[in-house]
């Protein structure tokens, strides 16, 4: 049935006919990691995020301690297999909040893309203001790309991300997995108690 072309009601639009920007059911996942004891161990987080930013949901992964021989025999590749194998896929599949876009300021993340059902992007600030010094209120430009497989995801991102830009740093959140991922640490979550047999 072809609706009236004269008829001025407006449609009241669901969540999935709304452009991507204006969806107010947006959730984000924020994948970062961070290196402690002066580089031996490596802890993972994600924190996912309604529209404006505010948490949903935090995990972090126990302390990764990758051996001496472990670092040799996976040479250049252990990176990358650290955030992907034991960072981004265990996180994203225990996540009860399913973002609709994961964003990481490591590009080693991205290769986890064809692994993952959700769009993973690079985010970070514009080579050009980055060095700026901070004069005025004004959000600094985020540039933003994609998994080389999965290159229309930028612009899918930017769709989804162009209201938030324009009133949040995207790059802040970051700074909150950080100060957790220390806290985590500090606290030694997730990771099993040392000392004798257990019984």
């Amino acid at each position: 049935m072809n609706p009236n072309p004269t008829d001025t009601t407006p449609k009241i639009l669901t969540e999935e006919e709304k452009p991507v920007a204006e969806q107010t059911d947006l959730k984000l996942a924020f994948l970062d990691t961070s290196v402690f004891d002066d580089g031996a161990v490596i802890r993972g987080a994600a924190l996912v995020t309604d529209s404006e930013t505010r948490p949903l949901e935090f995990r972090c992964t126990s302390s990764i301690k990758p051996t001496s021989l472990q670092r040799v025999l996976y040479g250049n590749t252990l990176d990358e297999y650290i955030l992907v194998e034991l960072i981004s896929i265990p996180l994203m599949k225990v996540a009860k909040e399913k973002p609709n876009l994961i964003l990481v300021r490591n590009g080693l993340f991205l290769q986890a893309r064809p692994l993952l059902q959700y769009p993973v992007v690079l985010i970070s600030r514009d080579s050009k203001t980055a060095l700026a010094p901070d004069t005025s209120d004004e959000l600094k430009p985020i540039v933003i790309s994609s998994h080389r497989d999965f290159s229309s995801e930028t612009s899918t991102a930017r769709q989804m991300l162009a209201t938030l830009m324009q009133k949040r740093d995207l790059l802040e959140p970051f700074e909150r997995v950080r100060v957790a991922l220390a806290e985590a640490h500090k606290q030694k979550i997730g990771d099993s108690t040392s000392g004798g047999a257990r019984g």
